[in-house]
């Protein structure tokens, strides 16, 4: 009977011994990064994820598409007259779940930009677009004007305000 043996490692794997015996360096690595949580940029990459997912959020009610360009610690203004009482500026998981709300009380199924214009000096781009919804079982077309803000080559949802036509 084989009281204890010993395997050995080649030398250029990293180990650290323990008590309980040889532990790869990296296999120590990979249950700390499993464990602790990491902070994700929710921000667009440029202007084209931006209105991609803006246009899959507006046009068929996916309001994670949305908050994807909205921080953790972004403050989004949030403008629905007639559609949803709260007014305001919204942290990321208020304005889903506003977001979430609204696309259950109307139904989307329509996005489409009409205008887009960067203002360098402030280093934001403002959006006018027109956004077709079902409201109460008819269609109805509203104006959305949503202003992306620019810091360190990302674009950040700054504020999304609708209007009827």
């Amino acid at each position: 009977m084989i009281d204890s043996a010993r395997i050995s490692a080649p030398r250029y794997t990293l180990t650290i011994e323990t008590m309980g015996g040889t532990m790869r360096l990296w296999t120590r690595i990979a249950f700390v990064v499993a464990f602790v949580p990491l902070v994700a940029s929710a921000q667009f990459k440029d202007l084209d994820a931006a209105m991609s997912n803006l246009g899959r959020g507006f046009g068929s009610g996916d309001a994670q598409a949305i908050v994807a360009g909205m921080g953790d610690s972004d403050q989004v203004m949030l403008q629905f007259p007639g559609l949803v009482d709260q007014t305001g500026y919204f942290g990321r998981d208020q304005a889903a779940y506003l977001l979430d709300g609204l696309f259950n009380k109307v139904h989307p199924n329509g996005f489409e930009q009409l205008s887009a214009r960067k203002v360098s000096a402030e280093a934001q781009y403002h959006i006018t677009a027109s956004w077709t919804i079902q409201n109460g079982g008819k269609a109805e077309a509203r104006d959305l004007y949503i202003t992306l803000g620019n810091a360190n080559n990302r674009w950040t949802i700054k504020s999304i305000r609708s209007a009827s036509k």
